[in-house]
C-alpha cells in the first residue's frame, strides 16, 4: 500500500486547486451548522454530556479527511445510534455520573472501530449486499427525511 493510497486526504490536498476553496468553505460551514447541534443532541439522547457529541462529531470528520477514500462523502452523527448507545452504556454507568457513561461509550466506540477494521481487512463488505437494495435505499431515504424534518424548525 503506497502512502497516497493509505492516506487519500494527503493526495487530495496536494492536488487541491484554489478555485475549490470558496465552495469548500461554504460546504464546511453548512455542514458544521447542521452536524454540531445534531451531534450534541444525540449525545444527550444517549445519556452522555453534550460536549461528548461535539468531540464525536468533529474528531471523526478530521480523521476521515485524512484517511477517507471519498472526496464527496458526508459523515455525521446518526440518531438511530443514540438509543443503542444508551441501552449499552447507561446500565453499566454509575448513577448520576456522566463521566462513567462517557468512559463506557468511549470503550464501545473503540470496540466498534476494531470490529469494523477487522471486517475491512477480511473484506466483509459483501455482507451489505445480503440486504436487498430497496431496504438499503429506504434506510438512506429515511435518514434524509429525518435530517430535513429536523431542520424545519
Amino acid at each position: 500500500m503506497t502512502g497516497s493510497s493509505a492516506l487519500p486526504g494527503i493526495a487530495t490536498a496536494r492536488a487541491y486547486r484554489r478555485e475549490w476553496l470558496r465552495p469548500d468553505i461554504t460546504a464546511g460551514l453548512v455542514l458544521t451548522a447542521l452536524l454540531i447541534p445534531a451531534g450534541m443532541g444525540y449525545a444527550e439522547a444517549a445519556g452522555l454530556p453534550a460536549y461528548a457529541g461535539l468531540y464525536a462529531t468533529i474528531v471523526p470528520l478530521l480523521a476521515y479527511a485524512v484517511v477517507g477514500p471519498s472526496k464527496i462523502l458526508v459523515l455525521g452523527p446518526d440518531s438511530s445510534l443514540a438509543p443503542l448507545i444508551a441501552a449499552a452504556v447507561l446500565p453499566l454507568a454509575v448513577a448520576n455520573d456522566p463521566e462513567s457513561a462517557l468512559v463506557f461509550a468511549g470503550v464501545l466506540g473503540v470496540l466498534v472501530g476494531v470490529i469494523l477494521l477487522v471486517g475491512g481487512f477480511l473484506r466483509l463488505g459483501f455482507v451489505t449486499e445480503l440486504l436487498s437494495k430497496p431496504i438499503r435505499l429506504g434506510y438512506l431515504n429515511a435518514i434524509a427525511l429525518v435530517v430535513i424534518v429536523g431542520q424545519l424548525p
